[in-house]
């Protein structure tokens, strides 16, 4: 599969003065979920992040600056190489429990899509945007997506997923860049791959209105997933610990945390 370059699709975009639609936004922006992207080195909001299943690469869409235009950012996997698009946003068009909403270019054409399932018709509740599908030109990329997902962040080697389970505790997945994961079904409308490691059991160990801190442990190796939940300082990473030593740090390229 080949990298997502924005430029070869789209030369010359730019948005029209429109925001992005009151109308079914808790699908583009969960009540109470923080997304946020690296860009140019600093931590900036997203709207969402489609880390896609089928494509190589996760896309990162910024919430409406001033003028009503949103920014389409794309990470190549593996190694995070970033193209970008300028883009309009329509009104969501709602049907069959799920809700689109057209990509435009300033000439008001249509060059994609993003697809939402209604938050409504995910029983175990949506804590995340739930964003399934974004289509950009003749491509189109379906975007992990699973009831109670707590956290789901994208490295430079793996895209990782925390999910709650109806014990009480959490899953770890991560799905790893360079390997061949085929898809799987995933309930409630969700998204979803067969993952390279899942540990069960999960727990949370920092947890304030700023930070969420999940452990894991397998093997005699504790692995935890931090993401800040606070806008003005975004960050986040995956620890890989043995014996009290840190053998592995990878740090989140983009990220939506529940909070």
């Amino acid at each position: 599969m080949r990298a997502w370059v924005i430029g070869a699709v789209t030369a010359g975009i730019t948005a029209g003065a429109m925001a992005l639609p009151a109308t079914g936004a808790a699908q583009l922006r969960a009540l109470g979920a923080v997304s946020m992207q690296r860009v140019d080195g600093a931590w900036k909001p997203a709207a969402f992040l489609c880390d896609s299943t089928d494509r190589d690469w996760a896309i990162a869409m910024s919430p409406p600056d001033r003028d009503g235009q949103v920014t389409l950012t794309s990470y190549a996997k593996p190694g995070l190489a970033t193209h970008r698009a300028t883009v309009r946003v329509g009104q969501g068009d709602a049907g069959m429990g799920h809700v689109w909403y057209a990509l435009t270019n300033a000439a008001g054409r249509e060059v994609g899509a993003v697809e939402t399932v209604s938050p409504q018709m995910v029983e175990p509740g949506a804590t995340t945007p739930t964003v399934v599908s974004l289509r950009y030109g003749p491509t189109t990329s379906q975007c992990r997506f699973a009831a109670q997902t707590r956290l789901l962040g994208v490295t430079a080697k793996r895209s990782v997923q925390v999910t709650g389970d109806p014990r009480g505790g959490y899953r770890y997945s991560s799905y790893n860049h360079d390997a061949d994961l085929g898809a799987i079904e995933v309930p409630w409308g969700g998204r979803g791959t067969r993952a390279s490691l899942t540990i069960d059991g999960g727990r949370v160990i920092d947890s304030t209105r700023e930070r969420r801190t999940y452990q894991f442990e397998r093997d005699g190796f504790v692995y935890r997933v931090i993401a800040s939940l606070e806008p003005a300082q975004g960050g986040g990473a995956l620890q890989v610990w043995r014996d009290g030593r840190l053998l592995l740090e990878e740090p989140f390229a983009a990220y939506t945390a529940a909070g």
